[in-house]
């Protein structure tokens, strides 16, 4: 039998500019609140302006940029009230996915959350808080991923990239063990009182987004 004559498609302008305009945003290469042009970025980027108009709009609908009509594109920046109901409707959606994942696959979530406790053991001793960010993201993912109902996990990427950007922004030194008590909580088989944790985990970073806002 011939072997498929497949050609693999070169990944498109838009995609690449939506992935580092991302990328920046998320790293903090660009600004909480900072206007950005789409000339300029186009530039930097080497690239005509519609793939980054494109991208900017796709961007705006994970809530990463706000586009302004006769004034401009700017990088999300939330207030206070925003960062309350940004961390209310995180904990109502990773409660409910732990206790989905937890009452399908205790064991799967369990072995998952372990191996990114793991990786924070490594990254704290290393001191590199923008790995830590990416492994507690990683983690707190895992109620979504191992949850059976797509509906939230639709509804947590309205907010995904937009947490992944605070935590950047907003570091904690005791990640391992505020992560480690949920693994316990869930081996002894106490799934409500893992609940209330992750939700009182959850609400605690209310303080620290705010400021990463507010001092952006």
């Amino acid at each position: 039998m011939n072997a498929p004559l497949l050609v693999e498609r070169p990944q498109l302008l838009t995609d690449i500019a939506y992935d580092r305009l991302r990328e920046g945003i998320v790293a903090g290469d660009l600004k909480l609140g900072e206007q950005v042009s789409e000339a300029q970025l186009a530039q930097r980027m080497g690239i005509s302006k519609t793939p980054v108009r494109e991208a900017l709009v796709r961007l705006k609908m994970e809530g990463l940029v706000e586009i302004v009509p006769q004034k401009g594109t700017f990088v999300f920046k939330l207030t206070p009230e925003q960062v309350g109901q940004l961390c209310r409707y995180r904990a109502m959606i990773e409660t409910q996915a732990l206790r989905e994942a937890a009452a399908v696959q205790p064991r799967e979530l369990i072995s998952r959350l372990s191996a990114h406790v793991a990786e924070m053991v490594v990254q704290e001793k290393a001191g590199d808080t923008s790995k830590l960010s990416r492994i507690d993201m990683n983690f707190h993912y895992e109620f979504l991923a191992c949850c059976t109902n797509p509906y939230l996990r639709a509804a947590y990427e309205l907010i995904r990239y937009q947490l992944i950007a605070l935590r950047h922004r907003s570091p904690i030194s005791n990640m391992v063990d505020s992560h480690q008590i949920l693994i316990d909580l869930l081996e002894k088989g106490d799934i409500e009182a893992a609940a209330r944790q992750l939700h009182e985990h959850v609400l605690e970073n209310e303080a620290r987004y705010s400021a990463a806002c507010s001092g952006a």
